[in-house]
């Protein structure tokens, strides 16, 4: 792999890796004592104002309703939903996408199951959560299938003698929840006639330290997506609670969706119509804390609730362009999506994505090796007329217009384009770039394994551990393959060049490889594996050109 490949790739990964890092330098977070967001399972300083009596049979006031607990079983999760609240889902297990030391995945824990509260404000301007005895009027525990695809739970409760009722529709392979409210009863008492659909506590993390470069919370409005980062990530991609700050972001007017996410996995609102959206962040004890606020007209009942994995194809199945985010930066989801479906594609073929990997590899490197071939074409000969342009620095050295002029002409007699290996390079580089974002980003790795130790493709294979440092082994093939591609791209350059010049290539050539493997260390295996396949490639595409014969001999003047 020759040098302008190679810084690429170096900078990709340390934008990567210092993005956020680079976010809080430039935009810290404000903390105040008197902003902290105590880590609670219930909505922030909401309280139901006293009410009066009544001869309902489910008024607030009257003694509490037992909690009921229904489940349903769709195609790839296992949800529990309790009547508290007015169907909370207290337990949503994934069955797919699953690690080997997984058998389910819940994204349901104590910091989030008191979830899907809503609330309204009164006259007084008080905020009123119904959050009390609900109880299920219509519907039972399910076990979906093709011929029975969807379960509805009507839950209702009263506030003040009036009905108030909830409906959550779940279907049999899709991880919408459908969520539609009724509170129109209450429009008399309600100041502003709106209420707020919230979700409380975000997701618990299951990636380690690799969620805390994902974790943020997302809002799109017409069509713009603006995240609001949760995760502290630092240098090398540990966080902790304590380096999350509490703080509150308000968004007025219609949201396509909003929601948060953790690396692989995500909760979202799709409203009807949005009047406004608040996301909170806060620390806990284990995690970071996140409340999503929907707020609406009270007229307008249904919304829907995505909760599961971050897969392509489910999220694109919201229609509202979640999807453009799924894969990385936005303005290249283009090229993303179409790395993205090659690699699909080839898994109907191949079920092992570790062998789809290397042929990714082995078919972006014939796609790309013409390419290729002319950049390294056009550095080989830049190498071979180096020491007649060192001999023109040095004779010219004391007029630079007249050194211009001899190098100009010095290219023009051996048929040079000094600008022909660069646009290669800019043509390459937004693929190069999507495959390490839908790599680094795509959860059909989750769980994948190819072969011997690397039984993760989303993780390092790690083969042991020397006390708490594990020792992965892919990183080291990576960085020994690109040394070996730089020492081949040097190896034909002849005595007599610059001696600053040569100096600084040797140093690269154990820089690069150096940087590359220690910001590519705790990256999936995934992305090193394609990596190492690519370099081992590159190697033979070296010494095809290296084995050359030049077209013509070398002139200078």
């Amino acid at each position: 792999m020759d040098r302008k490949t190679l810084t690429g790739f170096i900078l990709i990964g340390a934008i990567l890796l210092l993005w956020p890092s680079y976010l809080e330098l430039i935009s810290p977070s404000e903390k105040d004592e008197k902003d902290v967001i105590v880590p609670d399972n219930s909505l922030v300083e909401k309280y139901s104002a006293p009410t009066t009596n009544s001869s309902s049979k489910i008024a607030l006031d009257d003694p509490v309703v037992e909690e009921q607990v229904f489940t349903v079983k769709g195609k790839n999760y296992f949800a529990e939903v309790s009547s508290a609240g007015g169907g909370s889902i207290v337990s949503f297990a994934l069955t797919k996408h699953l690690k080997k030391t997984e058998k389910a995945l819940n994204l349901i824990d104590a910091y989030n199951s008191n979830n899907l509260i809503v609330s309204f404000v009164n006259q007084s301007g008080e905020v009123i959560s119904l959050d009390k005895n609900w109880k299920l009027v219509s519907g039972g525990s399910a076990d979906l299938s093709e011929t029975s695809p969807t379960a509805t739970f009507l839950f209702a409760t009263e506030h003040l003698g009036k009905p108030v009722t909830k409906e959550l529709v779940f279907g049999f392979d899709s991880y919408e929840i459908g969520v539609s409210t009724s509170l129109r009863e209450l429009k008399d008492i309600s100041l502003d006639e709106r209420y707020t659909l919230s979700w409380i506590g975000g997701l618990p993390e299951h990636e380690g330290s690799q969620d805390a470069m994902f974790m943020e919370g997302l809002i799109s409005q017409a069509g713009s997506i603006e995240s609001f980062r949760v995760g502290a990530a630092g240098i090398f991609g540990s966080s902790s609670t304590n380096n999350i700050d509490s703080e509150e972001k308000k968004y007025v007017g219609q949201a396509d969706f909003a929601g948060y996410r953790t690396k692989y996995f995500g909760l979202f609102f799709v409203p009807q119509k949005s009047d406004l959206v608040e996301i909170i962040k806060y620390p806990t004890p284990l995690r970071a804390g996140v409340d999503v606020n929907i707020t609406q007209d009270i007229n307008l009942e249904k919304n829907k609730l995505y909760l599961g994995p971050l897969d392509y194809s489910s999220v694109e199945s919201l229609s509202v362009g979640l999807e453009k985010k799924i894969l990385g930066w936005q303005w290249l989801s283009s090229v993303s999506w179409l790395v993205y479906s090659i690699m699909v594609m080839l898994y109907g073929f191949i079920p092992n994505y570790g062998v789809v990997v290397v042929l990714f590899a082995v078919l972006i490197k014939l796609v790309t090796y013409p390419l290729m071939a002319k950049q390294l074409r056009s550095s080989k000969k830049m190498q071979e007329i180096s020491p007649l342009m060192n001999q023109i620095k040095i004779k010219y050295k004391n007029n630079p217009t007249l050194q211009q002029q001899k190098m100009a002409a010095l290219f023009q007699e051996n048929k040079i384009n000094p600008l022909a290996g660069c646009l290669p390079l800019l043509i390459q580089m937004p693929v190069l770039m999507s495959v390490f974002m839908v790599f680094r980003n795509t959860i059909a790795f989750r769980g994948e394994s190819f072969f011997l130790w690397i039984n993760d493709l989303s993780a390092a294979d790690t083969l042991f551990f020397v006390g708490e440092i594990p020792v992965n082994i892919l990183p080291f093939l990576m960085s020994f393959s690109m040394y070996y591609t730089m020492k081949l791209s040097s190896a034909t350059q002849p005595a007599g060049g610059d001696p600053a010049q040569e100096a600084t290539q040797q140093m690269m050539k154990y820089m690069f490889p150096g940087m590359m493997f220690f910001l590519f260390y705790a990256f999936p295996s995934g992305l090193n594996l394609y990596y190492l396949c690519f370099n081992i490639m590159q190697i033979l595409q070296q010494k095809i050109i290296n084995n050359e014969a030049p077209n013509s001999p070398l002139v200078g003047g």
